[in-house]
């Protein structure tokens, strides 16, 4: 069975990269729902990284993992 990742990447003060990751993402998850989402964590300062806040967007995907277990 496939499952589904959202990875939202962020900008922060130090001018790296920082990522949040959420299990089990909808499929359906549209680009203005992801940059909404991303930039209300961005707004209201919800996480602090070792380099500092979140500053901006930097990309965000879906990962797709499809596992085949093999019975020994």
């Amino acid at each position: 069975m496939a499952t589904k990742r959202l990875e939202m990447i962020f900008k922060n003060q130090m001018g790296t990269t920082t990522k949040i990751a959420v299990d089990n993402a909808r499929a359906d998850l549209t680009q203005e729902e992801v940059q909404t989402a991303m930039q209300a964590i961005i707004d209201k300062n919800i996480f602090e990284t070792n380099k500092g806040e979140l500053a901006g967007i930097d990309s965000a995907r879906i990962v797709t993992t499809d596992i085949e277990e093999i019975v020994l």
